[in-house]
C-alpha cells in the first residue's frame, strides 16, 4: 500500500520530476579542476570540452586556435569581479555563435532592467522604426533608420549578429530582433556604440532626420505609441499544432503545420532523450495524458488531442480535398520551429506518388556524446562496422529512399500504400521562423520538386551539424545543447543555404494592415496556373 501511494504521488508530479530530473545529460569522463577558478569558468570550461568531444567537424567550423584564443579571453574576463549569470551567458553564447548552428547554444537570461525606447522591424536588410516614445512624432514611425550614434545599422547588425545563434544572415535579424538586442545598452557598450550604459542615443533616419533617446527603466513609466499589428485573417496563429481549412472560392486549402509532434513521436522520442530508468515513468506519464481532454501544460506544445495522430489527420485532409477538387495546398511553416522530421516525411508521403525520392544524407559523429542520445543507432552502426573509427563522421542513412521509415510495415511512422495522395500544386511558406525539422522539412520539398518555397532562408542550414543533444551544465545548472550530426541536403549543388524560389518578407506596413505577402504570392501563382 505504501509503495502504491508513493508511486501514485511520483506520478502525480511526474511531468515537472522528468522535465527537472529525467532528461539525459551527458557527462564528461575528465574532471575540470575546482582550484583557482569559479563556477562560470568551470562550466565555461565544461562547455568547451563537451563541444571538442561531440560537435561534428568541429575544426572546419571553427579552429583550434580560434577557439584557443577566444577560451583564454573568456576565463580572464569570468574571473573579473562582480561577473555572474548575464556575464557567462553573453560570453558562452557570443563563443557558440561562431559555429553558426542553431542546435549548439546555451540558456542566456535575456531579462533588462535599462532600454532605449524604440524599436526596429528589419526587412530587406534594412532597419525600421517600428516604434518609439510619444514625446517623438509619430511621421517618424516606419522610415529606415541608417544610423546609430554615427555608425551605420549595417556594421551594428553585424557586431550583433555575434550574440546571437543563428545560421545565416536573416536568422541572424530574426533573433536580433526578437530579442531587441539593438535597444539594450549592455549589448551597444559591449560592441562601442556607447562609452556608458547611461548615455543618450541618436538615431539618424533615411531623410536626414535626427532623434535623441535616453535610456530608460524598465520598471518606470514611458509610453510608446499603440503600434498594432493586425493578423492576416486566413493565416493568423490558431494556437493548435496542426489544422486546416479549405477556401474553395479562392481555390486552394491551407494547413498550417505548427509543430512536427504527434502522440507517436512524444512516445518514441522517451528512448533518446529520457534516462534509461526513468523511461517506464515516463511512458505511464505521457499515457496518461493522452486519455485527457486538456493534457497538461508541459505535454500540451507536443501534442494535439483533437488530432492525436498526424498521419490520421493528413489522411482526413488529403481526402477531403480530392472529394472537393481542390488543386491547390497553402502548407505554413511560419510558426513551426521544428520537431520530428519523420512527421514532415508522412506530409510529403501524402502528397506525391513518386517513388525513389532522396532524404538528406545523415551522418553519426561517433562520440560519446552521440552514444549516450542514441544508443539504437549507435547499437545498428555496431553491426553494420567491424570497428568504429571514434570521433569520425559515419554514414547513418544513405540510402536515399525520403520515405523508407513510412513505408516499412514495422515502424511507428508506418502509413499504409493505399493512402490518398494529392496530386494538385504545393505552396510552402516559410520564413526566418521556420527551424529545425521544419526547415529541413522545406529542403525536402524543394529538392524532389513536391512544392514551390515561398519566403526567405529558414533557421536551420540543409547542409551542416545538426540534432538537439541536451546537456546540463554541472556547476550554474544551465542547459545547453550541442548538435551531434552531420547533414547533407538531396541535391547539395544547390548549396549550402535554403533559398526559396520567390523571396518573400512582411514590411511594416504589410504587418499593420494585415497583408500577408506570401499568401498574396501564392493567390498570384494560383491565377497564372489556372491561365495554363
Amino acid at each position: 500500500m505504501l509503495l502504491s501511494v508513493l508511486l501514485l504521488s511520483l506520478l502525480n508530479s511526474c511531468g515537472l520530476f522528468l522535465q527537472s530530473s529525467g532528461i539525459k545529460n551527458y557527462k564528461l569522463d575528465e574532471k575540470i579542476p575546482r582550484k583557482g577558478l569559479n563556477k562560470y569558468q568551470q562550466d565555461f570550461i565544461y562547455l568547451t570540452k563537451v563541444l571538442e568531444e561531440g560537435f561534428p567537424g568541429l575544426d572546419s567550423t571553427f579552429s583550434a586556435v580560434s577557439r584557443q584564443k577566444m577560451e583564454e579571453e573568456i576565463i580572464t574576463v569570468l574571473d573579473q569581479p562582480g561577473k555572474g549569470d548575464w556575464d557567462f551567458g553573453l560570453l558562452s553564447t557570443k563563443y557558440l555563435a561562431q559555429l553558426r548552428n542553431e542546435h549548439s547554444w546555451v540558456s542566456f537570461n535575456n531579462d533588462f532592467k535599462w532600454v532605449y525606447p524604440f524599436a526596429v522591424h528589419f526587412y530587406n536588410n534594412g532597419w525600421y522604426l517600428a516604434n518609439t516614445e510619444r514625446s517623438l512624432d509619430s511621421l517618424h514611425i516606419g522610415q529606415k533608420i541608417v544610423e546609430i550614434n554615427g555608425i551605420e545599422t549595417e556594421a551594428i547588425e553585424k557586431k550583433l549578429a555575434a550574440y546571437v545563434i543563428a545560421e545565416n544572415r536573416i536568422n541572424a535579424q530574426f533573433e536580433i530582433q526578437k530579442g531587441q538586442l539593438y535597444n539594450k545598452p549592455q549589448f551597444l557598450k559591449e560592441i562601442g556604440v556607447i562609452t556608458d550604459a547611461t548615455q543618450p542615443v541618436l538615431l539618424k533616419l533615411e531623410k536626414g532626420t535626427e532623434l535623441e533617446l535616453n535610456v530608460k527603466s524598465t520598471e518606470s513609466v514611458f509610453e510608446l505609441y499603440d503600434v498594432s499589428f493586425q493578423p492576416n485573417s486566413i493565416t493568423r496563429f490558431k494556437g493548435d499544432l496542426y489544422n486546416y481549412d479549405v477556401w474553395p472560392e479562392q481555390g486552394y486549402a491551407y494547413l498550417q503545420f505548427n509543430r512536427a509532434h504527434d502522440k507517436v513521436d512524444v512516445i518514441e522520442s522517451i528512448s533518446s532523450y529520457v534516462k534509461p530508468w526513468l523511461q517506464p515513468m515516463a511512458r505511464s506519464y505521457v499515457n496518461r495524458q493522452f486519455k485527457k481532454k486538456k493534457p497538461s501544460k508541459r505535454i500540451a506544445p507536443f501534442y494535439n488531442p483533437k488530432h492525436p495522430v498526424f498521419k490520421n489527420f493528413v489522411w482526413e485532409l488529403v481526402d477531403s480535398l480530392n472529394k472537393s477538387g481542390i488543386n491547390h495546398l497553402v502548407v505554413d511553416l511560419r510558426y513551426n520551429p521544428g520537431g520530428n522530421l519523420i512527421l514532415g516525411k508522412q506530409l510529403l508521403y501524402f502528397l506525391t506518388d513518386q517513388k525513389d525520392l532522396k532524404d538528406f544524407s545523415e551522418y553519426a559523429y561517433t562520440s560519446k556524446v552521440f552514444k549516450n542520445y542514441f544508443p539504437d543507432d549507435y547499437k545498428k552502426l555496431e553491426q553494420s562496422l567491424k570497428s568504429i573509427p571514434p570521433r569520425s563522421l559515419v554514414p547513418i542513412n544513405q540510402k536515399n529512399d525520403l520515405f523508407a521509415e513510412i513505408t516499412n510495415p514495422e515502424s511507428p511512422f508506418h502509413v499504409p500504400p493505399d493512402r490518398p495522395v494529392f496530386n494538385g500544386n504545393v505552396y510552402v511558406l516559410v520564413d526566418s521562423g521556420t527551424g529545425s525539422a521544419a526547415a529541413l522539412l522545406t529542403t525536402l520539398f524543394q529538392d524532389n520538386e513536391i512544392g514551390t518555397i515561398i519566403g526567405s532562408s529558414v533557421g536551420n542550414n540543409p547542409i551542416g551539424a545538426s540534432t538537439y543533444t541536451p546537456i546540463r551544465l554541472p556547476r550554474t545548472k544551465k542547459a545547453a545543447s550541442i548538435s551531434s550530426t552531420y547533414l547533407v541536403r538531396p541535391r547539395p549543388e544547390l548549396g549550402r543555404y535554403q533559398m526559396p524560389d520567390y523571396w518573400v518578407e512582411r514590411s511594416l506596413t504589410d504587418l499593420q494592415k494585415g497583408i500577408d505577402p506570401h499568401l498574396e504570392k501564392v493567390k498570384e501563382l494560383v491565377k497564372e496556373n489556372h491561365l495554363k
